[in-house]
């Protein structure tokens, strides 16, 4: 395991290493000195992707690499375009170049603006320097670092299978697209069908589903800044987004695992078996 201190781990394969790099950049729960807010504790840590770490934790014994933010994405959000700001969150005069809002308008941009629920999280607008201390702190690094896992594999073996990891609530939250609906155990994204092949991520929903869960594509959720950055099926990087219902491995008031949690860490083995056995045949070939 390599430690980069407070920004995150990178735990390296103990099998035979195979082109596989799953990364965790919403688990992170080392909360910066100076992150504060009005709302309370609960409200912040409830958008944590709690025990994602814990579910893909295997990755290495199937040969594969994993890299684990350890900021808490509320703090600074990996998964997001670095300008994708909402201007309301701060002093835009300041900004040297336009600000590109997308998901920001909701409160879910690079620095949020609102909880989970809607509750405003900032207590005041942000200074640029203020957002290019955490950027070059914590987001830059970590994006650095999944490049370099990433580069390094395709280049090694001519194709790479990354997989973003996450988890969502049972039920679209108000900030979301799909507010009050119910949601499946497992959602698959490629930003439609952008950053990976028709092939991959039917394959790794039919694994899902054979193990008696159901699984989505693309809907509620499509992906993110990550799976966009570094997706490229033409040139060899088949890049998807995991998300696990949380209901179905955590208690959403008490944060504990719950009895499911084996079984959807049993699930994510499967999809972690068969990438990598998938890929010691492609190798092989």
């Amino acid at each position: 395991m390599f430690v980069k201190p407070g920004v995150f781990y990178r735990y390296d394969p103990t099998d035979f290493p195979v082109p596989l790099v799953v990364d965790v950049s919403r688990s992170g729960r080392e909360y910066p000195i100076d992150m504060r807010s009005p709302v309370p504790f609960t409200a912040i840590h409830d958008n944590v992707s709690v025990y994602v770490e814990d579910i893909w934790a295997d990755t290495p014994r199937f040969g594969g690499t994993m890299l684990y933010a350890l900021f808490p994405h509320m703090y600074i959000d990996a998964n997001r375009h670095e300008l994708d700001i909402d201007p309301d969150l701060v002093v835009a005069s300041e900004w040297p170049v336009p600000l590109q809002p997308t998901v920001s308008k909701r409160g879910l941009g690079l620095l949020k603006s609102k909880s989970r629920y809607g509750e405003p999280v900032q207590e005041k607008k942000f200074a640029f320097a203020e957002v290019e201390e955490r950027m070059n702190l914590y987001y830059r690094p970590y994006h650095e670092e999944l490049k370099s896992l990433i580069d390094r594999a395709k280049s090694g073996y001519g194709f790479v299978y990354h997989l973003s990891c996450h988890c969502m609530s049972a039920v679209g939250a108000p900030t979301h697209p799909d507010a009050g609906k119910q949601r499946p155990d497992f959602c698959l994204g490629d930003i439609n069908g952008t950053t990976a092949t028709k092939a991959f991520i039917e394959s790794v929903a039919d694994t899902i589903r054979r193990q008696g869960f159901t699984c989505s594509v693309n809907d509620p959720y499509t992906g993110g800044e990550i799976n966009r950055r570094y997706g490229n099926p033409a040139g060899g990087v088949e890049s998807i987004m995991v998300e696990i219902n949380k209901k179905r491995f955590m208690n959403v008031d008490t944060f504990r695992k719950n009895d499911g949690f084996d079984s959807i860490k049993a699930a994510a083995n499967a999809v972690l078996k068969a990438l990598a056995e998938g890929a010691r045949k492609r190798i092989k070939a």
